[in-house]
């Protein structure tokens, strides 16, 4: 063998070995990748979690929110100030979520699923007072999707953080 072929040799494996590594850190990424994304849509199920356990934890906001939801008449000037408060922490979120969804770095069924939650209380008088007041701090695409929940019809026997009730319950006083 001589100097040129053994030089033709030594490019060839500082290439297949530039290939090799290539192909590792290609491993790599799209591991890393895949673990970002977990750690943010656990992070997303976090924030929606957290929101809950406001409302299963304290009595007051919980009532706040169920009985502004229906009707903000009903609320104290305190009271009205932690429902929109709540709201707005809770649109933030879901603000996010879209976001997020929007640029593949969250899963859309999860998404989906996580924003259905919030928007079951939009056909709601309390919060479509809320959200007439508001929606101009929010983006667009958190505004069209608010919008858009609005203009369905209310779920069928829905209470806001409540069993499903029938239509009398709901016309006899029960918030």
């Amino acid at each position: 063998m001589n100097l040129q072929e053994l030089s033709q040799l030594g490019e060839f494996l500082g290439g297949f070995s530039v290939l090799l590594t290539l192909i590792y850190l290609a491993v790599q990424i799209r591991g890393n990748t895949k673990a970002v994304r977990s750690a943010g849509a656990q992070q997303t199920h976090d924030s929606m979690v957290h929101l809950y356990s406001q409302l299963a934890s304290d009595t007051d906001l919980n009532r706040i929110f169920r009985h502004g939801t229906k009707n903000l008449a009903v609320l104290s000037e305190d009271e009205s100030g932690q429902f929109y408060a709540f709201w707005s922490a809770t649109l933030y979120i879901a603000q996010n979520w879209l976001y997020q969804k929007e640029r593949g770095v969250l899963d859309e069924e999860l998404v989906t699923t996580w924003l259905a939650g919030v928007a079951s209380n939009f056909q709601y008088d309390g919060f479509k007072e809320y959200w007439s007041g508001r929606q101009y701090m929010y983006s667009e695409g958190l505004q069209n999707w608010v919008q858009d929940g609005i203009s369905k019809p209310k779920p069928a026997g829905y209470a806001t953080l409540g069993p499903a009730i029938n239509q009398d319950q709901t016309e006899k006083g029960s918030p």
